[in-house]
């Protein structure tokens, strides 16, 4: 029974964190319109990735994880909002150029799903917030983390809700790519990205 709550808590916590849509949300939503379900989904599982990492430096270190990083400010937040805004730079001036016709089927976003991982991967990973998060709600949980298998019971649920939310996230994209137009499609990746770019922008200021 004590796995199955620490389980249950650990979803909660992962949706919790996951279900903000932020600039990752829009970008695994452009992965769905652009790339599809099945090229989409090595992006969601790479945050989930991240998810289950940091959730587990923060079992293991506690409330002390939480100290040290704030220390490093503010230039991972700094770092993170200058990534962010490269990469909707990028997509934007990809939307921008793309001009397909009526029925020609547009080209996916650039690069393997090897790649394509690794980048997501590393955009999430560069922001140190989540750490900050599961550190702060793990001084509150610390009947979840007092046993090796409930403290792992917990990051496997952390990793279940946080893999489907942005799974979810990839299929509404890929439910939209084949549901309208490339038109729609091109100018819903220039809004996405223009978003991306903007919230790359408020990071930088909010470091500053």
């Amino acid at each position: 029974m004590d796995l199955l709550v620490a389980l249950l808590a650990g979803s909660v916590a992962g949706l919790a964190l996951a279900a903000p849509l932020g600039a990752i949300g829009m970008l695994l939503l452009q992965e769905g319109i652009t790339r599809g379900l099945g090229r989409g989904l090595p992006a969601a599982a790479a945050v989930a990735t991240v998810d289950v990492a940091y959730c587990t430096v923060a079992v293991a270190a506690g409330a002390l994880a939480a100290p040290i990083v704030n220390g490093w400010s503010p230039w991972p937040q700094l770092l993170g909002g200058v990534a962010v805004v490269a990469l909707g730079v990028h997509g934007l001036l990809q939307g921008l150029r793309a001009k397909p016709s009526a029925g020609e089927r547009p080209a996916g976003r650039s690069g393997t799903s090897r790649q394509r991982y690794l980048l997501v991967l590393g955009l999430t990973a560069i922001n140190p917030a989540t750490l900050v998060y599961f550190a702060a709600i793990l001084t509150g949980l610390a009947e979840f983390t007092a046993s090796g298998s409930t403290a792992a019971a917990f990051i496997v649920g952390v990793g279940l809700a946080s893999f489907g939310w942005q799974a979810l996230l990839v299929a509404l994209g890929a439910g939209l790519r084949r549901r309208t137009g490339a038109s729609f499609r091109r100018w819903t990746a220039i809004v996405g990205n223009g978003l991306i770019v903007a919230f790359g922008v408020a990071l930088i200021i909010q470091a500053l």
